[in-house]
């Protein structure tokens, strides 16, 4: 008997996608396998496989979906189930199926499938955090404060050695060189560092990783 055939018992469809016959029981209670896929009630009841194989692949969670065996075996098919609920069978009811329909399996796997999209993207953010290509933005701030501070400090720091070299070329005192051209580099920097904060305010909190 293979996944062609139009029914089979719980047992040889749960051997061909590899797992227990309680399993599939506990898939027709649970709703996953549903109406159509369906022919008969209770512990009789016989699988139509196309119909809940397509239903499976809707409701089961990825890493859930079949054994070694049914991961061979499981081939698209056409098909359009629709909810059916079943009777109790007589002595022992069966705990009460979920009512699941196409929509509301599809609804279900699209939302399963955005959650593993926001688990992916989140783990892809830790790696590059942790490999260097990100940086948390506090850390980018002070680093980039402190390179600039800096960056300015050795400026300064070259200042008299420049107003020696005005003063002997212009023959003016070495004293009001320096006064001069501190003021100018200081007048220069405060400007800037007004220019860079209001640069910095127009910025976007969040832009594009173009590197995926």
């Amino acid at each position: 008997m293979t996944l062609s055939a139009e029914t089979m018992t719980k047992g040889a469809f749960a051997a061909h996608i590899g797992v227990s016959a309680g399993r599939i029981s506990q898939y027709i209670a649970e709703g996953k396998i549903y109406g159509d896929a369906l022919e008969g009630d209770g512990r009789t009841a016989k699988i139509r496989p196309a119909i809940a194989r397509q239903q499976l692949q809707k409701t089961l969670e990825p890493s859930q979906r079949f054994g070694a065996n049914g991961a061979a075996v499981f081939k698209a098919s056409a098909g359009r189930p629709t909810l059916q609920l079943a009777p109790s069978d007589g002595a022992s009811a069966p705990p009460p199926r979920l009512t699941v329909t196409d929509d509301v399996a599809d609804q279900l796997a699209a939302e399963r499938l955005r959650q593993q999209q926001i688990t992916t993207a989140r783990l892809e953010r830790e790696e590059a955090l942790e490999v260097g290509r990100y940086m948390l933005t506090d850390e980018a701030r002070r680093q980039t404060v402190r390179a600039v501070s800096e960056a300015f400090k050795v400026m300064e720091q070259g200042i008299p050695e420049m107003a020696k070299a005005i003063a002997a070329q212009f023959s003016v005192s070495t004293h009001d060189a320096t006064h001069v051209l501190l003021k100018a580099f200081r007048d220069h920097r405060a400007k800037k560092a007004r220019d860079f904060a209001d640069a910095a305010a127009e910025l976007d909190e969040h832009v594009e990783d173009e590197q995926q």
